[in-house]
């Protein structure tokens, strides 16, 4: 209970713009019944466990209504941890743009902010059409795919069908851009767009996700956390869209940072204060270059020739070092030192070989 100072204050209102973000397994229809209480969800009882509170706002979000009431005081901390949570497991609720409590010493409303002021019968059409979007997206999954392969092909369809909305970067207000309907439903957003949408497919296939957001060297920043075979992994699908930073137009996909450890991320960013949940990425085991055995202890002239040999349909060979000292030597001897030329065979076929590399995760990229 508050204490005696709370007199003088018998109602206080603190509004709290919060970047929300949108629901993954659908809605939770099957267990509400109508709304008595003319769109108002309103509880009969003086004390509420956090439990509670998510249940009730989740149910209330359900049926697009953003307006929740408890006949009791609820600590703002214990709000705050709620919302965390919503954001986390329910990124299809796309139009949460912040909320607003009204305590008094016996009650408190919530109301969240709708989104552009989208009215509940609009909400409920677009969300339809992002869980559509959702379903389209899982149904074109291959039929045998592992949890691996399935992320795999959420990623590369996102970079593939969504356009960076640099217009939009940097902008202090929100729009459909920064969450998953600009994504998938609009084809186009930025690095929290791409993440909720990645978070929400993954969490539509029953794999554990969750966003996490920063600072990086390229400013703020979110992306994924994934689950597969056991261990957490981090993945940033926004990084791996050369056009979200404005890179050669004809480079289409990378996967620099697809399954990465908590080393390789580091080297980038550093994680807000307050998270939902961030887990420990310690394995490499389904890091995209070990799987595709391109990840280099050294460098090896015979390695990079078989990589190039193997990659020779695509004409593309991505490759990633363990090291820097490896990987600059293989840039000076592939290249300042002509090596590659006698890996590849092509110099006196006359071909041209074109080179890209990332300096902070040590990966180089062959077309050719």
């Amino acid at each position: 209970m508050p204490n005696s100072s709370f007199k003088t204050r018998l109602c206080i209102l603190t509004v709290i713009g919060v970047v929300l973000g949108v629901v993954l397994s659908g809605c939770l229809t099957e267990r509400l019944s109508s709304d008595p209480n003319n769109g108002k969800t309103q509880n009969t009882k003086n004390s509420y466990t956090s439990d509670e509170i998510f249940e009730e706002i989740t149910s209330a979000l359900s049926e697009y209504n953003n307006r929740t009431e408890y006949d009791a005081y609820l600590e703002q901390s214990t709000i705050d941890a709620v919302i965390r949570r919503i954001q986390h497991f329910y990124p299809d609720y796309f139009w949460l743009n912040g909320y607003t409590t009204t305590t008094s010493q016996n009650s408190t409303i919530l109301e969240f902010m709708a989104l552009n002021d989208y009215t509940s019968d609009e909400l409920r059409s677009m969300h339809e059409e992002l869980m559509s979007a959702v379903d389209t997206v899982v149904s074109q999954i291959p039929p045998g795919f592992n949890d691996y392969d399935k992320a795999l092909y959420v990623h590369d369809y996102i970079v593939k069908n969504t356009r960076y909305a640099t217009e939009k970067r940097g902008l202090t207000y929100n729009g459909l851009w920064g969450n998953a309907y600009g994504c998938l439903v609009d084809g186009s957003a930025v690095c929290q767009g791409y993440a909720e949408a990645f978070s929400l497919i993954m969490q539509k296939l029953g794999i554990e996700c969750g966003v996490c957001t920063g600072n990086s060297d390229r400013g703020s920043h979110a992306w994924n956390y994934v689950k597969i075979d056991g261990n957490y992994y981090w993945v940033d699908v926004t990084w791996d869209d050369p056009e979200a930073e404005g890179d050669d137009p004809g480079e289409k996909l990378r996967h620099n940072y697809f399954m990465i450890n908590d080393e390789l991320l580091l080297r980038t960013r550093t994680l807000n204060e307050i998270q939902y949940f961030v887990p420990s990425c310690s394995s490499m085991e389904r890091n995209y270059f070990v799987i595709n055995n391109a990840y280099l202890q050294i460098y090896n002239p015979e390695e990079i020739g078989r990589i190039l040999e193997s990659n020779a349909e695509t004409g593309i060979a991505e490759m990633m070092f363990a090291n820097e000292t490896e990987f600059r030597n293989a840039i000076d001897r592939l290249f300042e030192g002509q090596e590659i030329w006698d890996l590849s065979g092509y110099a006196e076929l006359g071909y041209t070989l074109n080179y890209s590399y990332d300096d902070k995760m040590y990966v180089l990229k062959i077309n050719y």
